[in-house]
């Protein structure tokens, strides 16, 4: 019999992470289980959804044969929640498979009945040297994924880029497009760039926690995608990098000079507005908008939707510089930014993004702009451009590269009315503005019954394709 122990103090460490990879659904049966592998004394445990694959190496060598065997993640992880101080263990006897644990101290031995591993798809073959990565690359990349966007629209913005193109300074950047994160304290000894995709199995387990190395794998062909392997002591993550070509960032970072006005925010600055900015007013679900006051002091500000005035909290252990300044920005994004670290505000006026940086790390963000449609002073015979016709809705002005852009039907240009009234040319323009929108707001709700629609399909078929299997499975199972 050819036994593979799986100690509990590292089963642990291994299933949090395998569990990042594993989905809860998957149409490939076999990607719901772990490859438990005893190759030549050392016991590993993988996993994999396609795209990446996560393999996880216990500590001491142990006896016996090479061997392979799946074991269903749930399974593993209901024995280890049950054993908990005593070790699990994998029984192998010819085609006999069973998985012993223990429950109140009595051992359990259970059928493990996995799917074939001719089953399970290779892992990508990583052959060139790998690097080591200065410390503080795990942090800078976990905070540049929570930057990333999760619009599948725009792909290249799913993950984090790290940029070697530059000889003199190497980046990781994250975007979404209305915030940018960049830390530029790296270098890698690749020369390009390349994205990696934004992971939970990076962002939540161990990976990054220690001393790591970095690999990156060139398609057999030009047009394959590389592969990127990042890897410890214990962890091994190999990912397909996302493909496509990374927006040039580099020209939406201002450069702050003298004209700028600074924020250095001490501790005690930081810990407040951390604990100010989620409880105020005015968090619309859309652009969460508080306004900053810049003056002697710093004061934050917000209002809820039927208020006429802004309410107002001074913030102390502040020291400003420049001049008296204003800006409204999304407060979600500005409490990123504090959680990061990140103390010193540079604003140059409202209508321009704000850098918030420290030690070789910013983010810069766009602001929101309040408009008022323009008061009418004097009636005029003269057409009113578009351009007075606004709405009073804070919209964030998004000056980010994006790869593509929803188009927005645009109002005819008005006409001057028959008594010469302005404020009834506005009032006309709006009127076909709002049956422009009732329009585009009725194709979204068809776009969204469509999916709906597919998705129900697509369960429909999962279904269809389990009794399919089911089926063959009892067929094969027959003896003549």
């Amino acid at each position: 019999m050819n036994t593979i122990t799986l100690p509990t103090s590292e089963l642990k460490s291994a299933l949090h992470g395998l569990g990042k990879i594993i989905g809860k659904r998957s149409t490939l049966p076999v990607l719901q289980h772990v490859k438990v592998t005893k190759e030549h004394g050392k016991v590993s445990l993988q996993a994999t959804d396609l795209d990446s694959t996560a393999t996880f190496t216990l500590t001491d060598t142990q006896p016996g044969k090479s061997i392979e065997v799946l074991v269903l993640y749930e399974q593993l992880s209901k024995a280890f929640k049950c054993s908990k101080k005593e070790d699990l263990a994998i029984l192998c006897d010819g085609k006999n498979t069973r998985l012993r644990y223990y429950i109140g101290g009595n051992s359990i031995e259970q059928p493990v009945n996995s799917a074939s591993v001719s089953e399970w798809p290779p892992a990508p073959q990583i052959t060139v040297e790998s690097s080591k990565l200065e410390p503080g690359f795990g942090e800078a990349l976990r905070q540049a994924m929570d930057c990333c966007s999760s619009d599948t629209s725009r792909i290249t913005l799913n993950g984090a880029c790290l940029d070697a193109r530059d000889s003199k300074a190497h980046y990781i950047v994250g975007t979404n497009g209305r915030m940018l994160y960049a830390a530029n304290t790296f270098h890698f000894q690749f020369k390009e760039d390349v994205i990696v995709p934004n992971s939970r199995f990076i962002t939540g387990s161990e990976l990054l926690d220690a001393e790591c190395t970095i690999a990156i794998q060139s398609g057999k062909k030009p047009e394959n995608a590389k592969h990127i392997c990042l890897k410890n002591e214990r962890w091994e993550f190999i990912t397909r990098e996302v493909e496509g070509k990374f927006p040039n960032w580099k020209q939406v970072v201002p450069t702050v000079n003298g004209d700028y006005t600074k924020v250095y925010l001490q501790p005690a600055a930081v810990s407040q507005l951390l604990q100010v900015i989620p409880n105020l007013l005015g968090r619309d679900g859309d652009t969460n908008t508080v306004r900053l006051r810049i003056e002697k002091q710093l004061f934050i500000e917000s209002k809820g939707k039927e208020d006429a005035a802004w309410t107002s909290i001074i913030i102390p252990d502040v020291e400003t510089t420049g001049k008296a300044r204003m800006i409204c920005v999304n407060r979600d994004y500005l409490l990123q930014a504090l959680k990061f670290g990140l103390n010193e505000l540079a604003v140059l006026d409202e209508l321009s993004p704000m850098v918030a940086r420290k030690d070789g790390k910013q983010i810069v963000i766009v602001p929101v702009r309040p408009t008022a449609i323009a008061a009418i002073e004097k009636p005029s015979t003269s057409p009113v451009t578009p351009s007075t016709a606004t709405t009073s809705t804070p919209t964030e002005r998004n000056t980010m590269p994006r790869t593509s852009r929803i188009q927005t039907p645009t109002a005819p240009e008005p006409q001057p009315s028959q008594n010469g009234s302005a404020l009834k040319t506005v009032t006309n323009q709006v009127e076909q503005i709002r049956e422009s929108l009732k329009a585009m707001l009725q194709g979204f709700t068809d776009m969204a019954s469509a999916l709906k629609q597919a998705e129900k399909e697509k369960k429909a078929t999962e279904k269809e394709i389990e009794t399919v299997r089911a089926s063959v499975r009892r067929i094969q199972s027959v003896t003549i």
